[in-house]
């Protein structure tokens, strides 16, 4: 999986506007709703937490698919 990389705040928002990844899309939109209160300027965006938040989240769905499948199992 291409697991994207923002670089900056600019990134972030081209990524919202084009519709980026549709797989990673609903993840970025759901951290920004979460701290759409805390920004007040670009630069205060730390976009280290959102990269490292993504990798969290994929982390998070990998064990609840290999959770499901393991009980599939007979």
């Amino acid at each position: 999986m291409n697991v994207p990389e923002f670089d900056n705040y600019q990134d972030v928002i081209k990524f919202l506007r084009t519709g980026g990844d549709a797989w990673y899309y609903s993840m970025v939109e759901e951290y920004m709703d979460m701290i759409a209160g805390d920004i007040i300027l670009d630069e205060e965006f730390d976009v280290e937490e959102l990269n490292g938040w993504i990798e969290n989240e994929l982390t998070s769905v990998q064990r609840g698919y290999e959770d499901y499948v393991d009980n599939q199992r007979y």
